[in-house]
């Protein structure tokens, strides 16, 4: 049977859904800017995911300076060159921790190294550094706040870098 030998009612049937259909139509066509939604939860998640990164990372560098700054606590008004010789240690360790080629630095030469790896100026105490550790002299009160302070700055550099303005800077 072809389709011009068709039934009449199955022709008029045919018009009326063809009406309905008419009325059908697919929108506004879309815009050019926007995105797929697929597209845009994916860009969200790495968004997300490297925003929890870059805030993990600061944490950690955080914590380590937190855990700097605990090391070594403020110089106690006695004593103070026992805790001239827990900075001594500690920055010895630090140095050969971080920069094993300045095992063979003594004196002012170590001094001045650590000066040119953090805003810091050991370098001034370098007259005075040997007698304290090994002769009977102790730094007064102000130099041990001085040097806490020279400590505290050289981990600053070190363990927040470009998060801090160098010394001198506001």
């Amino acid at each position: 049977m072809t389709m011009d030998a068709a039934p009449p009612f199955t022709a008029s049937i045919t018009q009326q859904i063809a009406q309905q259909i008419r009325d059908i139509h697919p929108g506004p066509p879309l815009e050019a800017g926007w995105l797929d939604p697929r597209l845009g939860a994916l860009l969200l998640l790495t968004l997300t995911l490297l925003l929890i990164a870059a805030l993990a990372w600061l944490g950690r560098r955080l914590w380590r300076y937190w855990d700097w700054r605990q090391a070594l606590a403020a110089p106690p008004a006695s004593d103070r060159r026992l805790w001239l010789g827990q900075l001594h240690d500690r920055l010895r360790q630090e140095g050969l921790r971080r920069w094993p080629a300045s095992r063979s630095l003594q004196g002012a030469e170590w001094l001045a190294w650590l000066d040119s790896q953090g805003s810091t100026d050991f370098q001034r105490w370098q007259h005075h550094w040997d007698e304290w550790l090994y002769g009977h002299r102790q730094p007064s009160h102000a130099q041990c706040q001085a040097l806490h302070a020279d400590y505290l700055r050289l981990g600053r550099q070190l363990l927040l870098g470009r998060l801090v303005h160098p010394r001198g800077t506001p």
